[in-house]
């Protein structure tokens, strides 16, 4: 694990213990997360939908040529 994971993984314990032990660490905690984290986690979401449209017809695309391109090679032609 690298080390930057370690201290982040004792960071998100340490504030769960936290979290666990103070009911106005929890109810701002709460407050933050409906307030601030899911709106922009939202806004996020919906301005990332077009580009993972985007990239799913890509992929679409980029396998139907591989197939296709397999079938030739594989039929002969």
């Amino acid at each position: 694990m690298h080390p930057e994971m370690s201290l982040l993984r004792r960071f998100v314990i340490r504030a769960a213990q936290e979290l666990g032990h103070n009911p106005e660490a929890r109810a701002k905690a709460s407050q933050v997360l409906e307030e601030d984290v899911k709106p922009r986690a939202k806004q996020a979401w919906r301005e990332a939908q077009p580009k993972i449209e985007n990239a799913k017809l890509g992929l679409k695309r980029f396998a139907q040529r591989v197939r296709d391109e397999y079938r030739e090679g594989r039929d002969g032609k």
